[in-house]
């Protein structure tokens, strides 16, 4: 890879990473003169940082207009999610089938022990860094790269959106937890139908907190408004691991 390229890449990638964390909100202008005296880089590789990011989703570049930081209204943010959610139930139930024992081990121990391990409401910023920390882990353990790279891809998409709508309530992120615990729970026990159940009601209550109607017939599932439940242990024959009300 050419110098130039490693540049162009790198840049890129801190253009988005500058535009997840606020830095640059949206729709603000983005010069390329700005970007590569900032960055101390050449026009020519401002210009193609600015393309990568928009590629990602992330810019827009408007002809005769030059580019700014993408806009995203509240029917694009949840076509999103319902994307991410049909990506995160197929990488999870990957991850029942193929994640190494290794992995599964280091998983749960990024799980919060109880409600009072999980940071104050008012401090979104780290609740979502749990949620797609985990995420992250188990898309990079579920033994498809392509698939690991496309949802990576949208995550990140959407982890920029929550963090500028700051969706969620104690009660929701108590819901969150019991979600994460039984896709974890899944992904030990190798029960795939249970972890991609336990993904999407992971997305599904940050969908339902933005718009509290189901919106598609897949909301309308035993996830979309849950009901406390446990993980049973059962004999090994039978699958290892169940669900109770």
């Amino acid at each position: 890879m050419s110098q130039n390229r490693t540049t162009e890449l790198w840049l890129g990638e801190a253009l988005i990473r500058e535009i997840i964390i606020q830095q640059l909100p949206p729709g603000l202008p983005l010069r390329e003169q700005d970007i590569a005296d900032r960055y101390k880089v050449s026009r020519p590789s401002a210009r193609e940082g600015l393309r990568l990011a928009a590629q990602a989703g992330f810019v827009e570049i408007l002809p005769w207009r030059g580019a700014r930081v993408a806009n995203i209204d509240m029917d694009e943010f949840l076509d999103l999610l319902g994307l991410l959610e049909d990506m995160y139930a197929r990488v999870a139930a990957l991850a029942a089938e193929r994640m190494a024992v290794a992995a599964i081990d280091e998983l749960e121990l990024m799980l919060p022990k109880d409600a009072s391990q999980l940071p104050e409401t008012s401090n979104k910023g780290k609740i979502y860094r749990i949620s797609f920390t985990i995420g992250a882990f188990i898309g990079q353990h579920c033994g498809s790269p392509v698939t690991r790279r496309l949802f990576e891809h949208v995550g990140r998409l959407v982890l920029w959106q929550q963090r500028l709508h700051r969706p969620g309530t104690p009660e929701t992120e108590l819901e969150s937890l019991h979600a994460h615990r039984l896709m974890v729970a899944a992904i030990k026990s190798r029960q795939c139908d249970v972890a991609a159940g336990a993904a999407r009601a992971i997305i599904l209550i940050t969908r339902r907190t933005l718009h509290p109607e189901p919106i598609r017939e897949s909301d309308h599932t035993v996830f979309a408004n849950p009901k406390p439940q446990r993980v049973r242990r059962v004999a090994a024959g039978d699958g290892g691991t169940s669900l109770e009300n």
